[in-house]
């Protein structure tokens, strides 16, 4: 998936912690760090989807964190 320019400046700006919380139609439950725990259902999400929301919030806070620098 090609961002554009203005997509990834909108990026720049958004907190990790808020990254997800926009996707209620996808998740119910998220942690202190805004990382999802439970799918839309109520079931807990899986290690290996965890795992890869973890690593998505990860790089988004590198990226906000290179902007405010």
């Amino acid at each position: 998936m090609d961002l554009t320019i203005a997509e990834k400046m909108a990026r720049c700006h958004m907190k990790p912690e808020d990254m997800f919380l926009k996707y209620t139609e996808l998740y119910s439950a998220f942690d202190a760090d805004g990382i999802p725990t439970h799918d839309a259902s109520g079931c807990e999400i899986s290690k290996s989807s965890a795992k890869k929301l973890k690593k998505d919030w990860e790089k988004q806070k590198k990226l906000y964190e290179s902007f405010l620098n």
